[in-house]
This record gives C-alpha cells, sequence and structure tokens, in this order.
C-alpha cells in the first residue's frame, strides 16, 4: 500500500484562483483595451460634431447605421465587469458621454414604447410621399405603378424622380406622363417642376419658389431645373386655411455606384456637400418666414445621425411621434441594408400628425412609402406656432 502511495502521480495544478496575479494581468489588459475602445469612439463622435454641417468629411456620419450611436456604448458598457478599479471608472464616463452625445442621432423612436395605435381623425388629411425610383422605369410596370399609387387614395401626394435615366444610370431624363396621371386621377390638380410632382385634392392657390429655385429663369431648362429646383412649395386650401406643402427631393451625399473605395466617391461627397447645404438653407428660411401651416415631406437623403436635419427638428415636429415604429427606417428596401431613415416628414405652424408609417414599395422602389395623416386647423381655429 505504501509503494502505490509513493508512486501515484501528483494531482494536476487547478485553474488560479480569482485573485492570483496572471488572473488580474489578464482582467487588466481586457479592460484597458476596453478603455482605448471607448475612448476612440468617443473621439470620433467628438470629431463628428465638429465637422458635421460645417465641412463635407462630416457627411460621412451618413454612412454609420444610426442605432450604432446606441448599441456600440451598450456594448462598451457591458463589458465593463472584467475591468478593474480606475478603468471601470472611466470606461463608465466614456460610455455616459458617448450616450448622451449619440442617442439623439441613433433614429430610435423612444415614445412607440409607451404609445402606440395612432389613429388617424374623421377630418385628417393623407399625405403620401415617395421616391418613385425613376417613375418607375426600372422595376415593375406602370399599369403596377398607377393601380399602387391609387390604392393608398391620398389627398395630397409629393412625389420625387418624375424622370428616367440613362442606361448608365449616371444621367437624368425629363419625361412627359402628365396627361396619364391626369387620367388617373381625376379631380386632382397636378404641379410640377423638374423632378417633382404634387397631386392634391384640395385647390393650389400658390406656388411660390423656394431656396436656389428662386433665381431660376422661367424658361430655365429640365436639366437646370433638375438640378437646381429640389423644393416644391404649393399652398393648397384646406378648411378655409391656406397649407403650405413642401415636396423635397434633397441632392445624395454619397456615390453609392463608385463605392467608398474609390476617389470618386470622395469627389461626389465634396462636390455635392455645397448644394445640399444651399438646399437645407433655403427651405429653412422660407419656412422660417411662412406663416401657414405646414407640411414638409420627402426624400431628405439625410440620416438621423447628420445634422442637416437640426434645423427642421428645431422648428418643426417629426412626424415619427406618431409612429408607432421603434426604429423606422425607409432604405434601402429590398436590399441588404434597410437600417437607414432617409426619408422624412415635419409637421408645423397648427398642423399635427395623427399617424405616420413607413409602407412596402410592392418592389417598385427602393425607398419606403411615408404614408402621413394629418390634422389642419380650421380657418376659425388658431395656427399655434410651436
Amino acid at each position: 500500500m505504501s509503494d502505490l502511495l509513493r508512486t501515484a502521480p501528483a494531482e494536476a495544478p487547478g485553474p488560479p484562483a480569482p485573485d492570483t496575479p496572471p488572473v488580474r494581468g489578464a482582467r487588466r489588459r481586457a479592460g484597458r483595451l476596453v478603455w482605448w475602445a471607448a475612448l476612440g469612439w468617443l473621439v470620433c463622435l467628438a470629431v463628428e460634431w465638429v465637422v458635421d454641417g460645417r465641412y463635407w468629411p462630416g457627411e460621412l456620419a451618413g454612412a454609420v447605421p444610426p442605432f450604432a450611436y446606441v448599441v456600440v456604448p451598450l456594448v462598451l458598457a457591458a463589458l465593463i465587469p472584467p475591468a478593474t478599479g480606475r478603468d471601470r471608472w472611466r470606461i463608465g464616463a466614456a460610455v455616459a458621454v458617448a450616450l448622451a452625445l449619440g442617442a439623439g442621432q441613433s433614429g430610435i423612436n423612444v415614445r412607440a414604447l409607451w404609445t402606440a395605435d395612432h389613429r388617424p381623425g374623421p377630418d385628417s388629411v393623407r399625405v403620401i410621399a415617395w421616391n418613385t425610383n425613376s417613375w418607375n422605369q426600372l422595376l415593375g410596370t406602370q399599369d403596377h405603378f398607377y393601380a399602387f399609387l391609387k390604392s393608398k387614395k391620398a389627398d395630397v401626394y409629393l412625389l420625387h424622380e418624375y424622370q428616367h435615366v440613362t442606361p448608365d444610370r449616371k444621367g437624368r431624363l425629363p419625361i412627359d406622363d402628365l396627361a396619364r396621371l391626369r387620367a388617373e386621377f381625376p379631380g386632382y390638380e397636378v404641379t410640377a417642376d423638374g423632378e417633382l410632382v404634387t397631386l392634391s385634392r384640395f385647390p393650389v392657390v400658390a406656388r411660390p419658389a423656394v431656396g436656389p429655385a428662386r433665381a431660376l429663369a422661367p424658361d430655365a431648362d429640365w436639366n437646370t431645373r433638375y438640378r437646381e429646383a429640389k423644393l416644391l412649395r404649393t399652398d393648397l386650401l384646406i378648411k378655409g386655411r391656406t397649407v403650405s406643402f413642401y415636396n423635397l427631393h434633397m441632392p445624395v451625399w454619397n456615390s453609392m455606384t463608385d463605392g467608398p473605395l474609390s476617389g470618386a466617391f470622395y469627389r461626389h461627397v465634396r462636390e455635392s456637400f455645397g448644394p445640399r447645404q444651399a438646399q437645407y438653407a433655403g427651405l429653412e428660411n422660407d419656412v422660417a418666414h411662412n406663416p401657414n401651416p405646414v407640411v414638409v415631406a420627402g426624400d431628405f437623403n439625410t440620416t438621423a445621425a447628420m445634422s442637416e436635419l437640426d434645423g427642421m427638428r428645431s422648428r418643426l415636429d417629426d412626424a415619427v411621434r406618431a409612429s408607432d415604429d421603434l426604429y423606422p427606417t425607409s432604405w434601402e428596401e429590398g436590399g441588404w441594408k434597410p437600417f437607414w431613415r432617409t426619408d422624412w416628414a415635419f409637421t408645423g405652424h397648427g398642423v399635427t400628425a395623427d399617424k405616420y408609417r413607413f409602407d412596402a414599395p410592392e418592389k417598385l422602389s427602393d425607398h419606403a412609402v411615408q404614408d402621413l395623416w394629418v390634422s389642419v386647423p380650421a380657418a376659425s381655429e388658431p395656427a399655434n406656432e410651436r
């Protein structure tokens, strides 16, 4: 028995205790890694806040899915436990600041957590705003296209990309489909300018030029109007009051066909920055000096993370307040990345959103359809400012 005891192999050493130097060292290294990740994210946010809206590289914020502005700090917060001592407090502070800076850029509709089942009122005006993907040149059929539009039974349609594209998809061509539009929508007034078309069951009482289009000559050719007239304002007579509807399609900030690995992509970002700023400035100036109740809707080609929306957000109400969707997105429908909301609707000066949602485009476009019901004050009611 004693011989057996003498020859028995020694037990293998067990795992290090939680407080042994190797474990403490591993935790320290993990904590430092998380700290540098948190600091790096915070620096990126700070740089983005400085340059966005001021210099063209700030437009690159639009490439980040907005939910990342909340998800990244939360992931970093989940990694805090392995950190030790001072690193834990530093990471926690960085995560808190990152959440504070980024939450407003996340595109998350937190109201959807406690409000739901928005319903339009009996007198609500239904508005459809939609990027038609070059007037359905590339997808589906025209019969399907018009049947889809008519199925919405909207009072006002704000439609963009009333155009076709060249075979290489880099050029834009004018089209003339007004005769069919009037035939398909009897009783509607049709207003068109460049690539923008507004259909209205209500009388159009005025059509003031907005933004850079104000400088255009009446006989400017279509290509010029396509480039400059990105804002179509129609003043409609509703319930005895003039209500201004802004139909818009802002210039796109990127060149997806070239891709972010090409110089052409960044050249497009740089060259489009000035025209985008001019269009936004024109819109904000017109809304600020317009005493009418207003509805602004269209393809802003801008995400929740980009500062171009700040002017509209400060003056008007985002229609998402009337949405039940926690994270609304509108692009790219049918693609691999439906992470962004680039289509927006705002109301103000007495107009309120009753219900707001994004509808599937039935494979007719890569943009979802903005479906909006609004309440418009009657002439006898005050149009309260926001």
